[in-house]
């Protein structure tokens, strides 16, 4: 049969592709697995043996004849490329089958490998247009796919910094702006890669969308790791608060900006502006001689707790902290499981009690909540 050129996806999704015609990765893992394993391997015969260790790897072996109908189904899913792909792609071979060598295909990860090999940029940088996420993602904690999507993965982020760097000392700032913005998207807690975008996005003026990078990095990391950016990350990011408008502004609009909206509740920030009201009460504080304490609700859980479970505990542990304290006091999140809250208007008794009446009215309002709070107060020390 005269079979038309095949496109083959395998980064960031599973896909083939023969003129207008698509078959994508869908419910059956067993399957698609078939098929992408002897696309990969398609150089040469694969025994049933084999295709059996692969499809049910780390279980009992299925029978021969469940492994025949899943080539069955695989053979049929072909078919909607076009009448008879199926066992034209498919070839049995002796004790085994094998994808038909001959037959015409582009497979994205090979492409990607070859562009890899170059020595020159600009081929690099088409390899790194191809990788559009992960080998397989459908595939994942599968051995065999695990294995290729690490190695992948890994040369896409050695290429991609070598890339960037490369951009960076030509003044490419577009380029870097474009390559670490998708880059960002498949790796959200990379703080290197939002460095370049933030660092591009101010060579070209766009402080406002660098703004908008550091806290999507900040939101991930906080989320995911319970860790906040790093130090130089933050300085870069004041740079960018600083550069949104250059232009003088008049008393009037200035007041403007500044007043708060009105809002009942405490004042909930993110944790770099908390730390900066936290250097001026301290200041405040060691003039006037009034104490000030600060207080750490942190929510455990089991070990086995799945992060979207105590992600909507914090959410509902912050609407208690918003409506429980005064508007004078302050709150942040700092960890994954934890917010620090600023009490200026409390002595260290006064505190505790606060704190235990945000644990009681957590506890009564969400009874069935997965998550115990705990709280410590201490004093802050003057400036």
């Amino acid at each position: 049969m005269d079979t038309p050129i095949l496109r083959v996806q395998t980064l960031g999704g599973f896909s083939i592709r023969r003129g207008e015609a698509a078959l994508t990765g869908g419910r059956s893992r067993k399957l698609f697995l078939l098929l992408a394993f002897l696309i990969w391997e398609r150089a040469r015969p694969v025994s049933y043996g084999e295709l059996s260790d692969l499809l049910w790897a780390g279980q009992d072996a299925g029978s021969l004849n469940a492994l025949k109908a899943i080539l069955h189904r695989a053979r049929s899913a072909l078919d909607q490329l076009g009448a008879g792909c199926g066992r034209a792609l498919i070839l049995s071979r002796e004790g085994g089958c094998q994808w038909d060598p001959e037959a015409p295909l582009v497979l994205d990860a090979e492409d990607f490998a070859r562009l890899l090999a170059s020595e020159d940029l600009e081929p690099r940088l088409e390899a790194l247009a191809l990788y559009r996420g992960n080998f397989l993602p459908f595939l994942a904690g599968h051995p065999w796919a695990d294995a290729q999507a690490e190695t992948l993965r890994r040369q896409y982020l050695e290429t991609l910094l070598t890339a960037l760097t490369a951009l960076a000392e030509g003044g490419r700032w577009q380029e870097i702006s474009d390559l670490s913005a998708a880059a960002c998207t498949l790796e959200p807690c990379r703080e290197d890669l939002c460095r370049f975008r933030i660092e591009a996005l101010l060579h070209l003026d766009r402080c406002q969308e660098a703004v908008q990078a550091y806290d999507a990095l900040h939101g991930h990391l906080l989320s995911r790791l319970g860790v906040l950016p790093s130090q130089d990350l933050r300085d870069l990011y004041q740079e960018a608060l600083g550069d949104r408008d250059p232009r003088a502004v008049s008393p009037a609009t200035l007041l403007e900006t500044l007043l708060e909206p009105p809002r009942s509740g405490t004042l909930l920030c993110g944790f770099d502006a908390f730390r900066t009201i936290c250097h001026s009460t301290a200041r405040m504080a060691g003039r006037n001689g009034r104490p000030v304490h600060i207080a750490l609700l942190t929510a455990a859980g089991d070990d086995s707790l799945p992060r979207r479970s105590l992600d909507r505990a914090m959410d509902h542990l912050e609407e208690v902290i918003r409506e429980g304290l005064r508007r004078g006091d302050a709150a942040a999140r700092c960890g994954a499981a934890q917010f620090v809250l600023l009490l200026p208007q409390a002595d260290y008794d006064a505190s505790r009690a606060v704190c235990a009446r945000l644990v009681r009215s957590f506890t009564r309002r969400y009874p069935h909540a997965p998550v115990r709070i705990t709280s410590f107060v201490q004093l802050l020390p003057p400036g």
